[in-house]
């Protein structure tokens, strides 16, 4: 059950990237709104490095973002800062409720 919610979580948190990166990426190329300077091509795999570096707040820096992008920047840096707190704590819970299911099934069979 634990490993089914680490996997469910580490899908939702991709999806999330995703998501992000596809956002940079349409608001910047299609919009001109902000644009990636440093170490990027402009590729999408570049808005979805700074997504990832992003969002886990990490923050190499070899990527920056300019105009617009950066208020985005700053908002997913926080919700990544929220949902992998949350997640930490969920499956902190659900392990600690299926560690003590185990260990009174254990008992109850000893």
């Amino acid at each position: 059950r634990i490993i089914v919610a680490i996997l469910a979580t580490f899908c939702t948190h991709s999806a999330g990237d995703l998501l992000h990166a596809t956002a940079y990426y349409i608001l910047a190329d299609d919009f001109g709104i902000g644009s990636l300077d440093g170490a990027s091509s402009g590729e999408f795999y570049d808005y979805l490095y700074f997504s990832l570096v992003t969002y886990t707040t990490l923050g190499f820096g070899d990527v920056v973002p300019h105009g617009g992008l950066r208020i985005m920047a700053g908002i997913e840096s926080l919700t990544g800062l929220l949902m992998i707190t949350w997640s930490a704590s969920f499956t902190y819970v659900a392990m600690e409720k299926f560690w003590g299911m185990h260990v009174s099934r254990r008992a109850s069979s000893e």
